[in-house]
This record gives structure tokens, C-alpha cells and sequence, in this order.
């Protein structure tokens, strides 16, 4: 029996289960969810858990498991305690951060430099009071901090510290109504009184539960959370009852952890299904979970503060979830539905054109459109169906059914025709089709004429279009009456374009545009001309990069800026109205050169996201009109802390790092100017400022927020005094008097020591030039005793040459008067009688006529004059010539003829005709060569 008991009991928890199961899907269903921002260690570089969240000055903190984390709304920043713990809990109170660790509690204080800094308070006791003990809570009561472990309370009073060990295992703790309570294990609830813990009678019904939460719930009721159990109502009678709503059974099942408050809805935060988000007023409530977005379902720590956003530490990263949310999306659960590329809303419904094919979002959910897989490009409404341009042809959807009417490729653009009704031009990958609606069937007719892809169709008149190739720029084209024939095509207007691959095809307000590039072009009919856009730049102003990405004649108008911000505009030219979209809503998920926006009314725009549809309310978007103080976190001169209330000096060459922020989700953009009366406002880049190389003097910066495109007039003004070089202050002046005076003593010392050098160089030049005048004098006198010794040796050269031509000419005379005397004696030979005496007088002769002597004497003189002529002949001619030959050789360089060699060599003149004859042949010289000469040039 007590088995079948035991059963059925379970039984009915299990159906109970299944009943609140379905009644919670049946509540959520439709239900718009806020948009989740989900931190993970990539974006706070600590551990993965975190255990506990604090807010306060617009700043929130986190317990990690690797230390404590602070965020200002831009940026985060990570500090360890110094045993390097982790920290389990963390509150704030009165400009304070507690924490609490393994065996560690204190509280961290903001330093004049922005910087926090750790002061432990466990050291005020004996370390065997707090020995394996974890602090799991902090609270503040009557000016006093306590610090909760599972075993102990620390209560921090006037730097000292009195500790409580109750005996018990201590769960669930809160300040209610000025009252600490806290919750023992196989007790009940207790309430702190003094150093005293006094039970609460009515709460020993509890004893055997797990009490994770306590909250005010008003002033007459707390809401008293377990983790398996359920939620309880304590009212102010005393009277403990079990939480009479649907979603008591749903957290039960699903192990309640932290419960947070405000006016308008109770947020209970579990470990197993992430967050549950009840409506104080209606009593209805959603699920927020990983299906919804959030990036773990197990929640460790909760807060809502007083802007509505919620703060979740969860077991793998940080989660913030505004619930004054004018912005959600279609996707929660986050399907994998791919690139949204357009939308379009049908009888209350979404029909969602992706790259991977159709989708359909209403109060049911999201599903799939069977058949429709594949690129879908374009949606268009054609009385009561969607004609849907897909990369396998053009679909038609009609009550829910997928049905082919064209099966040409890629329709990309579906435009009507004027003039002609139920009639309709589709560009496609192929070029230009023509829809004909006939009733409930269609007729597609391929035009003929074009044969490129059409991406865009722009109407200028009935017959001229506007067409933009997916890669090669646009076109002006020309069609017949029936618009089934393309008859011209004007394709020059390219080169109005840098970059024809790039070109945005528009119709404003009646005018074609262009955006290339990131300047705005518009079409001139009556020139037939492409020129600058100048009314819409004088429109957009300092929004000229920016191009629209709905219909630019709707009513909002949403633009994507160059940088990838998003803006709203009423209608075009309406700037008041213009503010921007969070970029935390939609950043890095746009579809880049693919952004589509789609109008629903006047305050309702979706936006096209990868894998999502973001649903913006224009008129209630988060900090339409609210404006914070931008709030300096940090200044960093060359990356060294400064104190951020002081008067901040930096020199020229310094870098000045300026940390600024407004609160998270405040939808404030930061600018600043630098200078008195600066207007020249720039952009804060992830809420830092940097200056450097800025001119002496005072340097005013003011940052402003800058709402809905308006600049606030709450500024946060800092002084920077840039110092002049030291070289244009006191010490400059000093040290330029020691350099004048030094440089003076320098100039007189140099002058004196080049005086004295000049004095000695001219004096060494004085003695220089003597030397100099002593030297040329004696070349001179050299010269003229060289000339007198060369005149002397021309003279002497003559006299020899004279004496050796006296020589040759007496040898001449004496031999032709020999050789005269020999003749006549031969004429007178018959006449003498003694013919020996006769004979001897012959030979004595001819003794006197080869006499060498004569030779000897000549060839001596000759080479007095002529030393090396001999030498050069046998260099020239060696082993050629006999001693004849040469002095033959030496008579022709004396320039002696033949008949005054003949007596010379005691031969005839034709016997010396022959021997030059014999000689020439020797010298291996022409016939047109002059012997003589020859023989005077050696």
C-alpha cells in the first residue's frame, strides 16, 4: 500500500509537472523577449563562473572565479585579491565593493587614480575563526556589514569584528524592513537581534527545506525562495503560506537560486532553466533561457537595478537583460535559419526570407515554409499572395502553399509596371522577365534585349528604367510599348562612378540617386547628366556616408552609416527626429552590402540580421530623451595612472589615455572637443580618449552624450595643462644665460687660442714663404746655372759636332788628297824606274788610307756626341750589322753624302752606293723610306 501510494503520488507530481509545462509554454508563447547582451571571457579576460553580482555608480561587480570584475558600461576591468582566490560574493555599499572568499573578506576602495584597492578585514581576527570558511553573502545592516558563511556571520562594526556561530548550516539571508533574517538548516528562519539569533516561530515549516532567497515582496509580504521546494509567502501577520501561482511548480522543478524584484515584475533565477520573468500586474510570465539566447541557464547571482536592466552571473559568463526593452527579436530560441535578406508581414505574420530558404514567425513560433529551401532574395505581396524571387526560379505563396510560376533563376527585384495594371518586371540572373498577373495564373515572358543579370529596377517614366548589374554599375534603359522588348540600352553612365562595382540604385522622391563610393550622385533628365546629390547632402550633413536601408520614401527611414551605425529618421528630411539605434542590438550582425529594413508603421521597423530579425519601437527605443554625464574612470599619462580629481599636467611628447563612460544601455554616444569654445567634436572610440603632441598651454576638454543625434548639454569638462618645454621656462632662461655665458667665454677663449694660432701660423707662413723665396731663388739660380750648363753643353755639342766634322772633313781631305797622290802615281807608274821604291810608296798609301785611327778618333767623337746611337742600332737590328756597316751608319746620321763617305771608307762612290744599297736591305727599309732620316731620328 504504501507503495501504490509512493506511485501515485509521483504520478501526480510528474502530470502536475506536465499541466504548469504546458500552461507555461501556453503563457510564454508570443510573448516579445527582450534583447539579451551575453559577456563572455573573451570580453572580461577572467574565469568562466561567476558567483555574484553588485551595482552601484552606474557600475556593475562580479564575484568570478578568478577574481572581481568591474564594468562601467564600455569597458572591463579585472582585480585579484592578493592570495588569488576566488571570490564568492560581492555587495556595495556606501562608495565600498565587499567581497568574500575562501578563508578572506574586506572591501575594495576607489583610489584617487580610479584604481580599486584592497583592504582585508579578516586579519582583524583570529585566522582559526574563519579557517575553510567561504564568505556566500554580504549585507548591510544598521551601519554594520555582515559577512556570511555556511556556519558563521562576521559582523563588521567600527573596525572591529564580532563573529556569531549559531551551530547550524546557514542558507537564505536578507535586511527586511530594517530586520536581518537568515535561514538555518532543520530550524527555521531567524532574526538578528543584537548578537543574538531569535527564531521565528512560524517559519520552523520551512526547516525541512533547502531557503536559498528571501525578498520584500511589498510591505506586508516576503517571498521566501527554496531550491526544490517552491516559493512561500511570509505576510506581515507572521503567516507562512505556499506561493499560490502557476510558476511556483515550474521553478520548483527547475532548482530555484536567486530571487530579485522591482515594481513591475519578480525575476527568479534557477540553475537548471535560466530565468523566469513574472508580470507583477498580469501575472503572466516568460522564460528566458538558452533556447531565448541567454548563454548558460544556470544562474548564480541576480540583480535588477533601478534602470530595469537585469544582471546575471552565471555558471559560464555575464548576461544583461534590459525589461524596459523596445527592442526583440524573432529568433530567440536562435534557430539556424541562416542570412536574412528581406521580410515581409502578412495577415499577422512574418515571412522571413533567408539564404536557406523561407520561414514563417507568428504567436506560435518560428517554422520552416517545406519545399522553399534554397537562396530567397526577394519578397513581394501581389494582392493576396507572396511572390517570392528564389535562386531556382519565382514561387508564389498562397494560403501557406509553395507553388512554382517561373522557373528562371534568382529573382532579385519584383517592381510593377506603370501604367499597366497587374503587371510586373522582374530582374533576375538572366536579365528581365515580365509578369502578367490573369486571374489566379500568371504570364511570364522572358524580354528580349538584355541578356545580364539584374540585381535592382529603378522607374524613371513608363518606358526608361533604371538597372543595376550585381558587379558592373547601372544602366538607363529603353523599352518597347509592351515592355517585352529592351529597344536601347544607354550604358556610358559608368564613368560618372569611381567604382562601378559598388553602385546603390535609388528612387528619392522622384529622382534617381546613386550612392558610390560614399558620396550621393542624382540622375539630371534634362541634361541627360550624373552630378553631386547636393540637396540630399544638405539633407544628411555630416550623415552623408550613410544610405538608406528601407524604401527612402517610407515613414521611418533607417540608414546604415559607413561605419555600421544605424540611424532613424521620421521621414527624410526630418534630422530633429533622427537618434540611433543601440549598436549593441545589431553589431556585427548585419549582412554587409545586403542590409534591409522593413517598415511595419510608423514606430515599427524589423531589421534583417544574420540568423535574426531585430523589431525596434522607433518612438520608445531606450534612452530616447535621457541623458547621462559621461563619468571619467581613468586617465593614463603614458600608460601610468593618474589622480582623476587633480589638476592633470602632461608635457608635449606625452600621451594622455582618457577612460570615459556612460551607464550600460544608456543609448548615449560619447564626443569630445578639445580646446576653449571647441566645436570640433570627435567620436570617443571605445570609451577612450587619447591626446598627445598638443601646445603648451591650458587644454579644456568637454565630453558630451550625444542623444538621438543631438549633443546634451550635461558635459563632464577637464582641464589639461600641457607645460611648456622646459627650455621656455626658468630653467630654459637659466640654462640659456649659462650657455650665452659659456659660449662668450668660449668665443674669447677660441679667439685668443686662434690668435695666438694665427700668430704662429703666420709666423710658420712668414718662414714658410722665406723658405720658399730661398728655394725659388736657388731654382732660379739653379735654372740659370742648368741653362748656362746646357748652353755650355751646347756649346760644347757644337764644338764637337763642329770638331767631329773637321775630323770627318780632314779625313775626307787627307784621304782624297791620298787617294789624288796615289792616282797621280799610278798616271806616272811606266815613267819610274825603281819600281820598289815606287811600290812602297803605294802601300804607304794605302797604310795611310785604312789607318783606324782615324777611325778610332772619329768613332770617339761621335759618341761624345751621338752615346747611345750605337746601342739603339743594335737594339733595333742585332747581329745584322758589321762594323763597316756601322761606320757607314755613322757617317749618314752626320748627314755625310756619298761622295764624301767614299774617301771616308777608302772605297768608290759606287762602292759606298752599293753598301747603302746592302745596308737599307740590313735596316729592312721601303724604297720610300729615307735612310738618313732614319738613321738621325735613333
Amino acid at each position: 500500500m504504501k507503495t501504490v501510494n509512493q506511485m501515485s503520488i509521483k504520478g501526480s507530481k510528474i502530470l502536475l509537472f506536465i499541466t504548469f509545462g504546458w500552461l507555461s509554454l501556453f503563457v510564454t508563447i508570443g510573448q516579445n523577449r527582450p534583447p539579451i547582451h551575453n559577456f563572455s571571457l573573451n570580453h572580461y579576460n577572467a574565469g568562466i563562473q561567476n558567483w555574484g553580482i553588485a551595482y552601484g555608480e552606474n557600475k556593475v561587480f562580479v564575484a568570478n572565479n578568478e577574481g572581481l570584475l568591474e564594468f562601467d558600461g564600455v569597458k572591463w576591468r579585472f582585480y585579484q585579491l592578493p592570495n588569488q582566490t576566488i571570490i564568492r560574493s560581492v555587495a556595495y555599499f556606501d562608495g565600498k565593493i565587499y567581497t568574500g572568499s575562501y578563508e578572506e573578506f574586506g572591501y575594495w576602495e576607489r583610489q584617487p587614480t580610479g584604481i580599486l584597492e584592497y583592504h582585508s578585514l579578516s586579519k582583524l581576527i583570529n585566522a582559526e575563526a574563519y579557517e575553510t570558511e567561504s564568505i556566500w553573502g554580504i549585507y548591510q545592516w544598521n551601519n554594520q556589514i555582515i559577512f556570511k558563511s555556511f556556519s558563521s556571520l562576521f559582523i563588521y562594526t567600527n573596525g572591529a569584528i564580532e563573529v556569531i556561530e549559531p551551530q547550524m548550516t546557514l542558507l537564505g539571508a536578507n535586511v527586511i524592513d530594517d530586520s536581518f533574517y537568515i535561514f538555518g538548516r532543520n530550524h527555521g528562519i531567524f532574526e538578528l537581534n543584537g548578537s543574538d539569533l531569535q527564531l521565528v516561530r512560524p517559519s520552523t515549516s520551512l526547516k525541512d527545506f533547502k531557503v536559498q532567497s528571501m525578498v520584500a515582496l511589498d510591505k506586508n509580504h516576503v517571498l521566501i525562495g527554496t531550491a526544490l521546494n517552491g516559493m512561500f509567502l511570509w505576510d506581515k501577520q507572521g503567516k507562512i503560506s505556499r506561493w499560490d501561482h502557476p510558476l511556483n511548480e515550474v521553478v520548483k522543478q527547475n532548482q530555484l537560486n536567486k530571487i530579485s524584484v522591482n515594481a513591475s515584475n519578480i525575476f527568479l533565477g534557477t540553475i537548471k532553466n535560466g530565468l523566469y520573468v513574472m508580470n507583477r500586474t498580469t501575472g503572466g510570465y516568460y522564460n528566458i533561457s538558452t533556447l531565448s539566447g541567454l548563454q548558460n541557464n544556470t544562474i548564480l547571482g541576480s540583480l535588477v537595478n533601478e534602470r530595469g536592466i537585469v544582471w546575471l552571473a552565471l555558471d559560464n559568463g555575464i548576461s544583461a537583460i534590459p525589461m524596459h526593452f523596445n527592442a526583440y527579436y524573432l529568433n530567440p530560441a536562435n534557430y539556424d535559419i541562416g542570412g536574412v535578406y528581406d521580410m515581409l508581414n502578412f495577415q499577422g505574420e512574418t515571412y522571413i526570407a533567408t539564404n536557406t530558404g523561407m520561414y514563417i514567425s507568428n504567436q506560435q513560433g518560428m517554422h520552416f515554409v517545406q519545399g522553399s529551401q534554397g537562396h530567397i532574395w526577394d519578397l513581394t505581396l501581389v494582392d493576396d499572395l507572396i511572390v517570392c524571387g528564389h535562386n531556382l526560379g519565382t514561387y508564389q505563396i498562397r494560403d501557406k502553399q509553395w507553388e512554382l510560376i517561373s522557373s528562371n533563376n534568382g529573382g532579385y527585384d519584383f517592381k510593377p509596371v506603370r501604367g499597366m495594371p497587374d503587371t510586373y518586371i522582374q530582374g533576375n540572373y538572366t536579365g528581365l522577365s515580365l509578369y502578367e498577373k490573369q486571374g489566379e495564373q500568371w504570364q511570364v515572358t522572358q524580354i528580349q534585349g538584355l541578356e545580364f543579370p539584374v540585381k535592382k529596377i529603378v522607374f524613371e517614366k513608363e518606358n526608361i528604367a533604371w538597372v543595376a548589374h550585381p558587379y558592373k554599375g547601372i544602366f538607363r534603359i529603353h523599352f518597347s510599348d509592351d515592355h517585352k522588348n529592351v529597344i536601347k540600352i544607354e550604358r556610358e553612365y559608368n564613368e560618372f562612378f569611381k567604382n562601378s562595382y559598388t553602385i546603390k540604385l535609388f528612387e528619392i522622391e522622384g529622382q534617381i540617386a546613386f550612392y558610390n563610393d560614399q558620396q550621393w550622385f542624382v540622375f539630371n533628365p534634362l541634361e541627360e547628366k550624373i552630378g553631386s546629390f547636393d540637396s540630399l547632402n544638405t539633407i544628411l550633413k555630416s550623415d552623408q556616408q550613410s544610405y538608406p536601408i528601407t524604401d527612402p520614401n517610407s515613414s521611418p527611414v533607417v540608414f546604415k552609416k559607413q561605419d555600421g551605425t544605424l540611424f532613424v529618421r521620421r521621414n527624410l528630411t526630418d534630422e530633429d527626429s533622427q537618434f540611433y539605434i543601440p549598436n549593441s542590438y545589431y553589431g556585427g550582425h548585419l549582412i554587409k552590402g545586403e542590409e534591409r529594413a522593413v517598415v511595419l508603421d510608423d514606430s515599427i521597423v524589423q531589421i534583417a540580421l544574420y540568423n535574426d530579425i531585430l523589431v525596434v519601437n522607433n518612438e520608445k527605443i531606450t534612452g530616447t530623451s535621457l541623458s547621462f554625464k559621461p563619468k571619467i574612470n581613468r586617465i593614463l599619462k603614458n600608460g601610468v595612472p593618474q589622480m582623476i580629481d587633480s589638476s592633470i599636467r602632461m608635457k608635449q611628447r606625452d600621451t594622455l589615455a582618457i577612460e570615459v563612460s556612460t551607464p550600460f544601455l544608456s543609448n548615449n554616444t560619447m564626443v569630445y572637443a578639445l580646446g576653449e569654445g571647441g566645436s570640433n567634436y570627435r567620436k570617443v572610440e571605445d570609451g577612450k580618449i587619447v591626446i598627445t603632441n598638443q601646445n603648451f598651454g591650458s587644454l579644456p576638454i568637454s565630453i558630451q552624450p550625444v542623444v538621438k543625434g543631438k549633443l546634451s548639454d550635461k558635459a563632464t569638462l577637464l582641464t589639461v595643462e600641457v607645460e611648456k618645454p622646459w627650455f621656455l621656462g626658468m630653467w630654459g632662461a637659466a640654462l640659456l644665460i649659462l650657455i650665452l655665458l659659456f659660449l662668450t667665454a668660449f668665443i674669447l677663449t677660441i679667439n685668443k687660442y686662434v690668435l695666438i694660432r694665427h700668430k704662429k701660423y703666420l709666423e710658420v707662413q712668414f718662414e714658410h714663404q722665406k723658405e720658399l723665396n730661398r728655394k725659388e731663388e736657388a731654382l732660379r739660380h739653379e735654372k740659370k746655372l742648368n741653362e748656362l750648363q746646357k748652353h755650355q753643353h751646347q756649346l760644347e755639342l757644337k764644338n764637337k759636332t763642329k770638331e767631329l766634322a773637321n775630323t770627318a772633313m780632314e779625313m775626307t781631305r787627307k784621304n782624297e788628297m791620298l787617294m789624288k797622290l796615289k792616282e797621280d802615281l799610278n798616271y806616272f807608274k811606266s815613267e819610274i824606274i825603281d819600281k820598289s821604291r815606287y811600290n812602297k810608296l803605294i802601300s804607304g798609301i794605302d797604310k795611310h788610307l785604312k789607318d783606324s785611327k782615324d777611325w778610332e778618333l772619329f768613332e770617339s767623337n761621335f759618341n761624345d756626341i751621338h752615346d747611345t746611337f750605337f746601342r739603339e742600332l743594335h737594339k733595333l737590328h742585332p747581329e745584322k750589322l758589321t762594323p763597316k756597316d756601322l761606320k757607314l751608319c755613322a757617317y749618314l746620321k752626320m748627314n755625310l753624302s756619298s761622295k764624301e763617305i767614299a774617301p771616308l771608307m777608302g772605297i768608290s762612290i759606287r762602292g759606298v752606293e752599293i753598301h747603302r744599297y746592302r745596308l737599307r736591305k740590313k735596316l729592312d727599309l721601303s724604297t720610300d723610306q729615307n735612310m738618313s732620316e732614319y738613321l738621325i731620328n735613333i
